[in-house]
Order: structure tokens, then C-alpha cells, then sequence
């Protein structure tokens, strides 16, 4: 797919040039500002692989009944499911390494500076860290993606429902933050808290980009595995959704 050769080269190319260039409007912290830039551009390739790329795929497969193809004896609906995923996954590491090598060049050409204060903070090896952080959180994503394909009859219904439960799992958590302070709440009706509060249980918690952040400006991390396992969990529950809408889908 060309969309998908497109967003790799971004990845490797245009992400780290725009970085680059956009630093150089800065005096100070460079080094900072070229990670921030690099966390913004891989959210956005990754959101983008997972709607021109899995959604596409999908509903090619589903709507328009190219998933016959793939069951014929022996394989069943459970077989394409999964194989489909890891294939999905599959391109989803191949763009991530691309960011990662990407954002390596970058780090790399922040440690030529010969000022101390424009690499403060940096180590060797964060481009790639920051590049894996920022897209594993997507993993859990995708998977909730499959699990909408499976049960939605349309392209439209399926990109509509995906990229809104995407910009959810984006928007939803600055705005309960923000609702904690006590001024806001005076002014919010404790239903529409109630109902906020209980969309964000049922959607992933996508704090890779703080991860990414923490690394970018040299602050201690200490919640790594917690990401990992509940982004691993939340995959393997939507997986688990997605085949049984689809063993009960008429095809």
C-alpha cells in the first residue's frame, strides 16, 4: 500500500527534518524541542497507520467480502483474526523502527552540538525508547479497531466509530484533569462527571507521550511496566471481543 510506504518514509525522514528545522527557532533547550516535535509526529503516524492502514484493510476484508478468501479449509474466522492482527502489528513495527532510526539521527546530530545546555538531559538511545513508548500505547488501539470492524457493516461506520473512539482515548483524559480543580467542578453537574468518569474506564490510558516526555527531559520514569501490562491486557480483551463478534457475524 502506498499509504503505507508514505508514513514509513515520514517516520524516517520528514519527522526528523521537521524537528530539525523547527529547534532552530529556539535559543535554548534544542535538544528538548526536537523530542517534543518527534513525540507529536509519531502519535500522528501512528494514529494515521491505524486508520488508512488496518482500517482500510478491514473493511476491505469484511464489507466487501475479500475475507472468504482467507477461509477456506483449514482456516477458520479465529485463524484470519489473529493472523490478520499480527500481519496489522507486523507493519506497525516496521513504521515504528522507521520513527525510531529517525529520531536516533536526530539525537545523534543533538549530540554534535558543542553547548552542553542543548543536549542537557539526553542520553543515547532515547530516540528509539521514546519512538517504542509513544506507539506501543497504539497497540491497544488497534486491537479495539479490529473489534469495531468486526461488527460494523460499513467503511464509513468503521472509520467513523474508530476515529472516534481514537480522539476519545486522546481528549477524554486532559479534560477529567482538568475537572479535578475544585472552580471547575463547582460549575459541572456531578452526572456529567459521573458519565466522563465511566467512558475513561472503559478506554485505554494513552500516557506513552508522558513516558516520552519523562525520557525527552531527562525526569525519572517509574511507570513502565504498568503501561506495558495494561496496554498488553486491553489488546488481548478486545482481540478476545473482536473474534466473538465476528464467529457470530453473518458474513
Amino acid at each position: 500500500m502506498r499509504a503505507f510506504h508514505l508514513l514509513a518514509f515520514t517516520a524516517l525522514i520528514l519527522v526528523p527534518l521537521a524537528a530539525t528545522v523547527f529547534s532552530n527557532l529556539f535559543l535554548l533547550d534544542i535538544g528538548k524541542v526536537r523530542m517534543d516535535v518527534l513525540i507529536a509526529g509519531n502519535r500522528i503516524i501512528a494514529a494515521l497507520y491505524i486508520l488508512a492502514i488496518a482500517v482500510m484493510l478491514m473493511a476491505n476484508d469484511v464489507s466487501k467480502g475479500m475475507i472468504h478468501i482467507f477461509l477456506t479449509p483449514p482456516s477458520s474466522r479465529r485463524d484470519y483474526l489473529i493472523g490478520r492482527f499480527f500481519g496489522l502489528l507486523v507493519g506497525f513495527v516496521v513504521v515504528l523502527l522507521a520513527a525510531g532510526i529517525g529520531s536516533e539521527v536526530v539525537l545523534g546530530l543533538t549530540f554534535s552540538e558543542k553547548i552542553e545546555v542543548y543536549r542537557h538531559g539526553l542520553e543515547r538511545g532515547d530516540g528509539l525508547l521514546l519512538a517504542l513508548f509513544t506507539f506501543y500505547q497504539l497497540i491497544s488501539i488497534l486491537a479495539a479497531v479490529m473489534f469495531i470492524c468486526a461488527w460494523a457493516t460499513s467503511l464509513a461506520e468503521m472509520f467513523v466509530f474508530s476515529a472516534g473512539f481514537l480522539l476519545l482515548s486522546w481528549l477524554l483524559p486532559p479534560v477529567l484533569q482538568a475537572m479535578k480543580s475544585a472552580e471547575v467542578l463547582q460549575h459541572t453537574p456531578e452526572w456529567i462527571v459521573s458519565l466522563l468518569n465511566g467512558v475513561a474506564y472503559i478506554l485505554p490510558s494513552l500516557n506513552g507521550s508522558e513516558i516520552g516526555l519523562a525520557l525527552a527531559h531527562g525526569l525519572p520514569i517509574s511507570s513502565i511496566w504498568p503501561h506495558i501490562f495494561e496496554h498488553a491486557s486491553y489488546a488481548l480483551l478486545m482481540l478476545g471481543l473482536a473474534l466473538i463478534a465476528l464467529l457470530r457475524r453473518d458474513l
